[in-house]
C-alpha cells in the first residue's frame, strides 16, 4: 500500500462518520484524480457550493474531490 492510499484511508476513518451526518453527503470513499493521484471522494446528492465549502482541498497532502451521485434510496 502506497503512503497516499494509507494517508487516505486514515482520514477516511477519522472523518466518515462526521461527514455523513451532512444532509448532502452521500458517501465518503478514495479514488484518483485525473492526473492519477490519491484522493478522497466525497459524494453529493446534488452540487451545492455551501457543502463543498466545509471542506478544505485537501487533508495531509490528499485531495478531496466531489462526484454527484443524485439522492440515495434504501433498499425497500
Amino acid at each position: 500500500m502506497t503512503e497516499s492510499m494509507g494517508k487516505a484511508k486514515k482520514i477516511k476513518k477519522l472523518y466518515e462518520e462526521i461527514w455523513l451526518e451532512l444532509d448532502n453527503v452521500t458517501a465518503v470513499g478514495s479514488g484518483k484524480t485525473k492526473d492519477g493521484r490519491i484522493c478522497l471522494v466525497i459524494s453529493l446528492s446534488h452540487d451545492d457550493p455551501v457543502t463543498r465549502n466545509i471542506f478544505p482541498r485537501e487533508i495531509e497532502d490528499i485531495p478531496i474531490e466531489f462526484r454527484i451521485s443524485g439522492e440515495m434510496k434504501p433498499n425497500a
